[in-house]
């Protein structure tokens, strides 16, 4: 879908002046608005559901979250269309500098994570995939990374998994720094909620200290217990070398950037 065809979706109320891209996932296109909006556009045979849901999701969750989330305007489900008010600032992955951030996405999780999941849940559903189908995916993806890749991840590979989580909560469930927004040293807003769920409290976790570094773990989450660690270290790891080979078949700079970094840090030892 091409701006023209997105500007023909919009409401003349809107009084639509331009549309322009400004990036794309796995299953959607987003689009600039104006200087305040942001049009999503789905993909796939789902994505009138998808749209209702995270929909459903945005008017629940600001009770939850003490960071800004994105405020639904417009919503035509039959496009796969969403149009919510455009938070500003720039998602963090595109910044090298990410020291100071970790205690208030912390702070933003232990809050989020007090969502009654039997209220969200009905929303968002349920991600309990163990640990060990993880890796199994993992150790699939790999056979696709380089040479030099495998070799220094064959431990992880061959290694057990960490049991699954006793306990699941509501989680954003691909809390990475491409959906932290920032302006400067500040937080301005958590986007794309499409893939949250009732999960593993270490998921957001682990893709934060992928991002961040694991020594920012604690800062994260004080006192955090061993079990919980070792699995947020094992998603750290898993959605590193995914985002790896997300990046080189994409051609996605940014992506390639984080995930080396990450990948540097995360097998840095046997």
């Amino acid at each position: 879908m091409n701006p023209d065809d997105v500007r023909a979706l919009l409401p003349t109320e809107l009084s639509v002046r331009s549309v322009t891209p400004l990036g794309s996932g796995l299953d959607h296109h987003a689009y600039a608005v104006n200087d305040d909006l942001v049009a999503r556009v789905a993909a796939g045979p789902d994505a009138a559901d998808d749209v209702r849901r995270e929909a459903a999701i945005l008017a629940v969750v600001p009770e939850y979250a003490q960071l800004p989330v994105p405020e639904p305007v417009l919503i035509r489900p039959e496009h796969g269309l969403l149009v919510y008010r455009r938070i500003p600032g720039h998602p963090l992955l595109t910044h090298t500098g990410r020291d100071g951030y970790a205690a208030v996405l912390g702070a933003f999780l232990a809050q989020l994570q007090t969502a009654p999941t039997e209220r969200l849940g009905d929303l968002a559903g349920v991600d309990d995939t163990p640990p060990a189908a993880w890796l199994a995916e993992t150790r699939d993806l790999a056979e696709h990374l380089p040479d030099g890749v495998r070799r220094r991840i064959a431990g992880f590979l061959a290694d057990d998994p960490p049991e699954p989580a006793e306990l699941l909560v509501f989680t954003h469930n691909d809390l990475g720094v491409e959906h932290v927004l920032v302006e400067g040293a500040t937080i301005t807003g958590i986007i794309d909620w499409s893939d949250c769920a009732v999960a593993d409290p270490a998921t957001d976790l682990g893709r934060l200290a992928r991002d961040l570094g694991v020594h920012t773990l604690d800062a994260l989450r004080p006192g955090l217990d061993e079990q919980t660690r070792e699995r947020a270290v094992f998603y750290a790891r898993c959605t590193a070398l995914e985002d790896l080979a997300y990046g080189l078949e994409s051609g996605r700079d940014d992506y390639l950037r984080n995930a080396r970094r990450a990948v540097d840090e995360l097998f840095s030892h046997p």
